[in-house]
């Protein structure tokens, strides 16, 4: 095993309450090691406490150590990780943002910075002056966060370059509908594990939707169909922003009559194409009030 991080004695602890099953996806439990702060439900022979680190850059969360397992979320540039253990350059713990557990490459991640604001632009500039003509430095994909140092001449300073302040927003602050920003996202690329400007999977379109809209998504397509907003009935009118889950795949519509999703990239479709085609049936629909 590698390093714990902040490893605590297990005999602090006891368990209460109900034994439940625990999803792995989001929960930090291993059988080996376990994030401290579940010790008193969770028996493990080891806990840890998280050491919070910044990602430099975009990291993919992988399901196992293996560099070549199945990518399931990612920690953008800017984004919180904690860190639960640390084994030569592989992290594990969890992504901040979307509150999912996996292996980072830990070599990707750096002391942390709170971060003040979110990239909400497709592609957000870092340029080595306040200027739109300054050389560019680095390029933030939507939903990437940044810990701003001050503001100069609408753009914002950072430790690594100024940023157009159009281009991003507060943390705190929602910046449009979730359906006006599906429609922007039109164009982004697929990609697995993707939840950024930079490309998307099928949960991660709806989840990057929401939070650019400052609204706290679930990671993954079978949670979002049961726990993000209210259910609708299909007797209800839709409306622009309304989600729909098939068995492997969700929308977010733009009005009654279109949508949003993935497919080899982010597209518009009309839903009567959505309902006829290779997904089935829309087994649910949701609604952020």
């Amino acid at each position: 095993m590698g390093q714990v991080i902040a490893e605590q004695p297990r005999n602090r602890h006891a368990l209460t309450g109900r034994s439940t099953a625990l999803d792995r996806r989001t929960t930090a439990v291993r059988p080996d090691l376990t994030d401290v702060r579940l010790a008193g439900s969770v028996f493990a022979p080891h806990y840890a406490a998280a050491m919070l680190q910044t990602a430099s850059s975009i990291i993919a969360i992988r399901e196992t150590p293996d560099p070549a397992s199945a990518v399931v979320s990612e920690v953008l540039p800017g984004e919180t990780f904690e860190m639960l253990e640390l084994s030569e350059q592989v992290a594990w713990g969890i992504g901040t943002a979307d509150g999912v557990v996996g292996y980072v490459d830990a070599g990707r991640l750096q002391d942390f910075a709170a971060p003040t604001h979110r990239v909400t632009a497709i592609a957000g500039r870092l340029r080595e002056a306040p200027d739109a003509n300054a050389a560019v430095l680095a390029t933030l994909p939507a939903g990437a966060r940044i810990a701003a140092l001050g503001e100069r001449d609408a753009f914002l300073l950072t430790d690594h370059g100024y940023i157009a302040a159009a281009d991003v927003a507060a943390l705190d602050a929602p910046t449009s509908t979730v359906g006006a920003i599906a429609a922007r996202l039109v164009g982004v690329p697929a990609r697995a594990g993707g939840r950024s400007g930079a490309g998307v999977d099928t949960a991660g379109l709806v989840f990057l939707a929401h939070d650019l809209c400052g609204v706290r998504a679930p990671r993954f397509t079978d949670l979002q169909a049961t726990t993000l907003g209210t259910e609708v009935s299909e007797d209800d009118a839709a409306r622009a922003g309304d989600l729909w889950f098939f068995a492997d795949h969700a929308a977010i519509l733009i009005s009654p009559d279109a949508a949003i999703h993935v497919a080899d990239r982010v597209r518009e479709i009309p839903c009567t194409a959505l309902r006829a085609g290779d997904h089935g049936p829309v087994l649910t629909r949701r609604r952020i009030a």
